[in-house]
């Protein structure tokens, strides 16, 4: 019979524990600051780097699933932040792009997260951060399939 370790010493709680969390409080602070929450900012922070993509590389660069991304880009473009266009090379495809609106917004947002980091990284050390990172990217490397 395994020996229970106690709940914070539990590896995948912790982190599910934590990243529920830190995600509510982003989510708070970005409504509070932009008056959307996490999943736009994420799609609005995607689009300023790949604008015009198709929104299975939006679902895949920003985590979501194309059911959730076509909801949420409904959404956002009944709010003026998005539209969607005609592909260039396939007329059935649709890309995503910004809007003045979305682009300016993108902009409060980028500083909202800015500060938010910030808050998150108070009192840790250049080297504490580096540990945390090499940690999560070893992590994921760990239960990511391999091909």
């Amino acid at each position: 019979m395994a020996i229970a370790r106690p709940v914070d010493r539990r590896l995948f709680f912790l982190l599910d524990r934590t990243h529920a969390q830190i995600s509510n409080a982003a989510d708070i602070h970005l409504k509070s600051v932009c008056g959307i929450g996490t999943s736009q900012a994420a799609v609005l922070t995607y689009l300023g780097f790949h604008d015009n993509c198709s929104l299975s590389e939006l679902s895949d660069g920003v985590g979501r699933n194309n059911s959730a991304i076509t909801g949420l880009i409904d959404r956002m473009e009944k709010g003026g932040l998005v539209e969607r266009k005609q592909g260039k090379t396939d007329r059935r495809a649709k890309t995503v792009c910004l809007t003045d609106k979305g682009w300016a917004l993108r902009e409060t947002v980028t500083d909202a997260l800015r500060d938010f980091n910030e808050r998150l990284s108070r009192g840790m050390t250049g080297t504490d951060l580096e540990i945390v990172l090499k940690f999560l990217k070893r992590a994921v490397a760990n239960v990511t399939p391999k091909p």
